[in-house]
């Protein structure tokens, strides 16, 4: 583009992107140490927040009447009905909104131990929620696993992949009004690719 430019002119030019390049670092590094320098202004502050009453907080209670147990002498069924039994019975609070420094700003640096197992917890019992659907799945329970899939969505999950096993479940059943609805909650969901998946959902129906 510039062949038909005298010498000078390229010259010039040449200097005048290596000055825009120029800025654009500098430019790029001073957003840089802002962002850095904010975070740990934040920081600081949350560890340094006074605690805040936590006894009132709405813990997360599982609906165990609504998570099938049926009597299995698989070993791998019985072992995560065992252990969903065991989860079920622990303080659990969904606190996936807050980073670390919002939950110490939001409940102070003193709770953020007892409200990180509270989260810990119950992230673990969605675990092994979809490990126990899988379970069924695998011992070909399909009624079984759909329910524990079904109840492990509505307690919070928003793995992909718990809708594709839902998915697969309700295609092997010829469930398709059960499909074409998962279809729609996948589109109303904040799922990444959720358009996408909810049409690998309606191609199943």
């Amino acid at each position: 583009m510039f062949e038909n430019l005298p010498f000078p002119s390229l010259f010039v030019c040449f200097l005048i992107f290596i000055l825009w390049l120029h800025y654009e670092k500098r430019k790029s590094s001073r957003e840089e140490k802002k962002r850095s320098d904010e975070f740990w202004q934040r920081e600081e502050a949350a560890n340094c927040a006074r605690n805040k009453d936590i006894s009132k907080l709405t813990m997360f209670e599982p609906d165990m009447k609504q998570i099938p147990m049926p009597e299995s002498s698989d070993e791998n069924i019985c072992y995560y009905q065992n252990r969903v039994t065991e989860q079920s019975r622990l303080p659990m609070m969904d606190l996936s909104e807050y980073s670390n420094t919002d939950l110490k700003l939001a409940y102070g640096v003193g709770n953020f131990k007892t409200l990180s197992q509270y989260d810990e917890n119950f992230n673990d019992f969605l675990m092994n929620m979809s490990n126990l659907g899988k379970a069924y799945h695998k011992g070909e329970l399909l009624e079984e696993a759909a329910a524990v899939y079904r109840c492990c969505l509505s307690s919070g999950s928003d793995k992909s992949t718990d809708y594709r096993a839902l998915a697969e479940i309700y295609a092997t059943m010829g469930a398709r009004r059960e499909l074409s609805s998962l279809a729609e909650e996948v589109l109303r969901s904040e799922l990444p690719r959720r358009e996408i998946l909810s049409q690998e959902f309606r191609k199943l129906v």
